[in-house]
């Protein structure tokens, strides 16, 4: 899987400094999902009645990485909806 991540820029750092410890866990949620899904090739399709512990923790970790990696890019864009916002509201 190939993800592009937006790195923020210094005055949205300056203003929000989250958004930095945001990009770095959204980086590290897609290399640890992909390294699950690497190492155990079977996590791939559903789930069958003969799999082993470690294959399905695998699988519902790599699921969790991938719902942990939705939840900061939602995150991360509402930040920066409301960095955006209050750089364009009116001063008085």
């Amino acid at each position: 899987m190939t993800i592009r991540v937006r790195l923020p820029a210094s005055i949205d750092l300056y203003a929000a400094p989250a958004l930095g410890a945001i990009a770095v866990l959204e980086v590290a949620a897609v290399i640890a999902a992909n390294a699950l899904r690497a190492q155990h090739v079977a996590i791939e399709g559903d789930f069958h009645p003969g799999e082993t512990e470690i294959d399905t923790t695998a699988r519902v970790l790599a699921t969790e990485c991938d719902m942990l990696r939705d939840t900061l890019r939602r995150y991360r864009r509402h930040a920066l909806e409301q960095l955006a916002a209050a750089r364009t509201a009116w001063p008085f």
